[in-house]
């Protein structure tokens, strides 16, 4: 097969660019005692996804999947975007506020402002991130990613020993309890991995913590947060809500057995965040 020159010079100026970063990474990943205590319970590019900067007004969002992100996410974009001549509807593109490389949201090993986040934090970049109830949080995660037969279900089905299976084998939540519950926080997916890590709750100091549950008012307290108020506050779009809340199902899905081992395991989110043992209703 005829590789194109145009083609090659993309995959090496794609290489270098990574090489580049990697360089303005490595000082931070080595200096940085919140970084380093960070890569205890995630990988590297983990990280790199989670920290989304704002140059423009000096906060960072910490990424907590399953917790409303995508709609706080894209207001966050639109809000970066503000005033600056850009396609104002790319706000509205999962592959704009959801690529990194994409984003106006700048990461860590940015090649424009390499950063720590203890230099964030020393700063005064104001940390904002949304959390959830553990229980519905894991069970929304069951329902999308494993019901709906998401590339995370096979890191599930490699868990099970079924990794030569299809993804449409079916995993019962009782298996899928089974598989996190065993996992260490640095195994899991940012889907199911302990928010109280995932958000680096004991090592950043957060301006403001939201609560899904309370959505429509911590969405614009996290504005407010950060500096943004009254009109500047971008509308809520609620992307990507399922059509069937979770809290409803929680009885249906979870024995007692089941909701004592995702307590026993995400017991950091409950007491941390304020959620009772006892499932919602």
């Amino acid at each position: 097969m005829i590789t194109s020159l145009k083609s090659i010079k993309s995959a090496c100026g794609a290489t270098v660019i990574d090489q580049l970063k990697a360089l303005r990474w490595y000082p931070h990943q080595k200096s940085c005692p919140i970084i380093q205590a960070a890569l205890q319970h995630m990988s590297r590019e983990q990280l790199l996804y989670s920290v989304n900067i704002s140059q423009r007004h000096h906060y960072v969002y910490m990424d907590n999947p399953k917790t409303g992100c995508s709609s706080l996410k894209s207001a966050l974009v639109q809000s970066e975007l503000k005033s600056i001549q850009t396609p104002m509807d790319s706000h509205y593109d999962w592959r704009v506020f959801h690529d990194r490389s994409k984003s106006p949201l700048t990461c860590l090993n940015d090649l424009r402002h390499p950063t720590s986040l203890s230099a964030l934090q020393k700063n005064g970049y104001r940390f904002i991130t949304m959390v959830r109830n553990p229980y519905t949080r894991l069970l929304s995660c069951y329902r999308d990613k494993i019901l709906g037969n998401s590339l995370q279900k096979h890191e599930v089905l490699r868990a099970l020993g079924k990794s030569g299976h299809p993804i449409e084998t079916v995993v019962s939540f009782s298996e899928f309890v089974q598989v996190v519950s065993e996992q260490a926080d640095i195994d899991m997916n940012s889907h199911w991995r302990l928010q109280n890590s995932q958000i680096l709750h004991d090592v950043l100091d957060y301006a403001f913590i939201g609560r899904f549950e309370d959505y429509g008012r911590d969405f614009v307290e996290s504005f407010r947060a950060i500096g943004i108020t009254g009109e500047d506050i971008p509308e809520l779009r609620h992307l990507n809500r399922t059509k069937t809340g979770v809290s409803e199902q929680c009885e249906e899905f979870y024995t007692t057995e089941l909701q004592e081992a995702v307590y026993r395991r995400y017991r950091p989110d409950f007491e941390n965040f304020g959620y009772s043992p006892d499932l919602p209703r």
